[in-house]
């Protein structure tokens, strides 16, 4: 089994006639070992988890299962609004052999930090599997704080680490700092990849490495300590998620992927409606020359 380090995919959701588009898939996985990513997310937000019914997060995470090479690490998506659906899903993850699970924190509804203690508390005591904590609060409206994942922590040896997606490097820091060198932090902004690791993060799960392979260059460059060379190719990186950031999320990263990698016409989860080409178009015109 790999390790829960390194770039990891948070994995587009293809969709073909109201259906998971299982080509599509294929491809994805073929491009994705090519690149060397250490993993695969799917159902995360990059997958559109929070607009996907029971069914297809299921059939999802089956395929993707089923599909994923060997070395790759696989963190099942199974975070929902409901505590028993993500126990259930958790539970089915664990049944499929996923290595770990990310639980994004409840959405929608905000949460004192004892609420938010109390559901991952419960969590734990129930899923015998590593799990990850997803934070997004521009998202989901909860940030947990790292005084509150500490005390998850001393209580759960499953409780494995944190991707905090918050765009708030000093919250980023506060994890780094509060939870020690044992514990996973991954930064979940592509832009922000390589001040991350070189805070100390394990890694990075990067929506941009479904189409391009920056993210696992700046890793391996870092890793390798050629800090001058990673910062170089983190300029392109960084520029090339601005540029996706101008774009509908996440049909921008499906677009390009469908233009880029699979060569063939795509379409996202309902009511998410596709790009029109022309858009598609300037999309590519501005990130080609970065890849």
């Amino acid at each position: 089994m790999s390790e829960l380090k390194g770039i990891i995919t948070p994995t587009i959701t293809p969709i073909i006639k109201g259906d998971l588009d299982y080509d599509a898939v294929d491809s994805l996985i073929e491009f994705l070992e090519k690149a060397g990513v250490n993993g695969i997310f799917p159902m995360g937000s990059t997958g559109a988890f929070a607009i996907t019914s029971v069914e297809l997060h299921v059939k999802i995470l089956e395929y993707f299962m089923d599909k994923k090479k060997e070395n790759m690490y696989f963190l099942a998506g199974v975070g929902r609004n409901s505590f028993d659906e993500t126990l259930t899903m958790g539970n089915y993850a664990k049944e499929l052999g996923a290595d770990g699970l990310s639980i994004v924190t409840p959405y929608y509804v905000n949460m004192s930090q004892e609420s938010l203690f109390k559901y991952y508390d419960k969590l734990l005591q129930e899923l015998d599997i590593p799990v990850l904590i997803y934070n997004i609060p521009q998202n989901t409206n909860n940030n947990i704080g790292a005084e509150t994942v500490l005390k998850l922590k001393k209580e759960h040896s499953n409780l494995v680490g944190i991707k905090d997606s918050s765009s708030n490097f000093s919250n980023f820091s506060a994890f780094i700092d509060v939870l020690g060198k044992d514990f996973v932090i991954l930064q979940g902004q592509d832009d922000l990849l390589l001040p991350s690791l070189m805070m100390g993060a394990k890694g990075g799960i990067c929506g941009t490495s479904n189409f391009s392979d920056l993210t696992v260059k700046v890793y391996k460059e870092f890793s390798n300590n050629n800090i001058d060379k990673a910062k170089e190719i983190q300029k392109k990186l960084s520029k090339l998620k601005r540029i996706m950031g101008k774009y509908e999320f996440p049909q921008a990263y499906i677009a390009a992927f469908s233009r880029l990698i699979y060569g063939k016409e795509m379409q996202n989860i309902f009511p998410l409606r596709d790009l029109d080409k022309e858009t598609e178009e300037k999309l590519l015109g501005e990130i080609q020359p970065l890849l």
